[in-house]
């Protein structure tokens, strides 16, 4: 007579939970077999849209623009300045507004974005502008068929217009030397700036001060950011940076000490960029004192050229173990850096594929346009496109990305195995496929500069049920 053991009722739950989970995963065709992947960072300086240095040239001398080899320096921000003292008495002709049109198409075919200031002096007079601000407000409006020809490239508008070089001091519309514009007409230039331009386009004016004036003093926040609102569109940028205690005069609202206009700065420049360049030596831009001022602005773009024994003083000291001026040419804007991928190694046709992501963005700043968030599958030259439900200008700095993301594959998608790439790629159609304007991880063995994509992995496509859904889709 044998004896029949009895089965532990513990072990039998066990054997009946994994049966169940075989059998979702097979109707689900997933196979929960996952590799899991560790990125080196990345600590080279290599070019990404909408952030870094910016430098700057007259729209009128675009004839010189290859020569400057902006990409080539790891630039692709170009700060056009168009002057306008010709034009003080009359309207925009149609010389000048080709000019503009001609600069801008060069940057687009560059690979290039632009920060455009136009103004009726670059070189320091008093009392430039037109003395009628409706010649003023013309000019404005002419430009903005072209706001919106290149708003896929135009990444800030600098106000300008008022006083010497465009940054509203020593005005006709102020009230003596070095007075900003009265508050009247600061409001009446901002809101024909933000009537100008694009929706998706800020407008940078010369003091956080400036910006309240126009917008109010309602806090930017998460639930405004990129919205239509004023306060949403409207940047400040900084051209006496860290120069001295109120960066000549850049901090003087008598309701804002400076402890208190650089923690709004701090907050309002979250969604908004932070451009600036300095102008003098001083304690201030010593490196110790910079960078971490820079975090604190969550900078975003700085003027490549000036000021000279500014960026020879970084360029000559170092900063964490490197150098101080390569450590604020990788910190400029965003840095994602990718730390632990896990994706699915075999699904079938029409199953579920499961990604799992890890990154931070170690950089000063945040991504400020818009970009499609996708994972792309490869095949020899067949690539399919799934959009991810996630907007990564709300990714904030120094904060850890986990996420979870699964996706149904098409239930035509050919057997064989598949590379996996992920994308941050401009929303723009003129744009879509040019990799200039798509994010770069900052790791190693993971850009595909023709692509524009960022590989991930790679996984295996096997035969599963015919006759579900042909769409490769995010599912929740």
């Amino acid at each position: 007579m044998k004896i029949i053991k009895r089965i532990p009722i513990a072990f039998v739950i066990i054997m009946i939970i994994f049966t169940q989970c075989m059998a979702t995963q097979a109707r689900s065709g997933a196979i929960n077999v996952f590799e899991n992947t560790k990125f080196p960072e990345d600590v080279t300086i290599f070019p990404n849209p909408e952030r870094g240095w910016y430098r700057t040239m007259e729209t009128e001398d675009a004839s010189q623009f290859e020569l400057l080899r902006f990409r080539e320096n790891n630039i692709t921000l170009v700060g056009f300045e168009t002057n306008l003292a010709a034009y003080i008495n009359r309207p925009l002709d149609a010389q000048k507004l080709n000019e503009i049109d001609r600069a801008f198409l060069m940057a687009r075919r560059a690979g290039l974005s632009i920060i455009f200031r136009a103004a009726y002096d670059f070189n320091g007079r008093r009392e430039p502008e037109p003395k009628d601000i409706n010649i003023i407000l013309n000019h404005i409006s002419q430009l903005r068929d072209l706001f919106y020809k290149y708003e896929d490239v135009l990444f800030n508008v600098q106000a300008g217009f008022l006083g010497s070089w465009g940054e509203w001091h020593s005005t006709y519309y102020g009230d003596g030397l070095w007075a900003p514009p009265r508050v009247d007409y600061q409001r009446i230039i901002g809101n024909a700036l933000l009537e100008a331009v694009p929706e998706s386009v800020t407008v940078s004016v010369r003091r956080p001060e400036y910006v309240r004036n126009i917008a109010g003093k309602e806090p930017l926040t998460s639930v405004l950011a990129f919205g239509n609102s004023k306060i949403a569109r409207m940047g400040f940028h900084n051209d006496a940076l860290m120069s001295e205690e109120s960066d000549m005069d850049t901090y003087v609202d008598p309701d804002y000490p400076r402890d208190s206009e650089l923690a709004w700065i701090n907050n309002h420049t979250r969604y908004t960029p932070f451009i600036g360049e300095t102008n003098k030596t001083s304690r201030y831009n010593d490196t110790n004192n910079a960078i971490p001022f820079l975090d604190l602005m969550n900078a975003h773009s700085l003027n490549f050229e000036y000021h000279p024994n500014v960026l020879s003083k970084w360029k000559n000291s170092k900063y964490g173990g490197i150098n101080a001026h390569d450590y604020i040419s990788l910190m400029l804007g965003y840095r994602f850096v990718l730390n632990d991928v896990s994706l699915s190694q075999q699904v079938q046709s029409g199953g579920i594929l499961q990604l799992d992501l890890e990154l931070m963005n170690t950089g000063f700043g945040h991504l400020l346009r818009e970009k499609k968030f996708e994972i792309v599958l490869k095949n020899n030259n067949r690539l399919i496109r799934a959009g991810i439900d996630e907007d990564a200008r709300f990714w904030d700095k120094n904060e850890l990305i986990n996420r979870t993301y699964r996706f149904q594959l098409p239930s035509n998608i050919p057997a064989g195995d598949w590379e996996v790439y992920l994308g941050l790629t401009s929303t723009y159609e003129t744009l879509r496929d040019n990799p200039a304007y798509s994010v770069r991880f900052a790791n190693l063995n993971v850009w595909d500069e023709n692509l524009g994509l960022n590989k991930i992995g790679s996984i295996r496509v096997t035969a599963g049920q015919s006759g579900g859904s042909e769409e490769f889709r995010q599912v929740k």
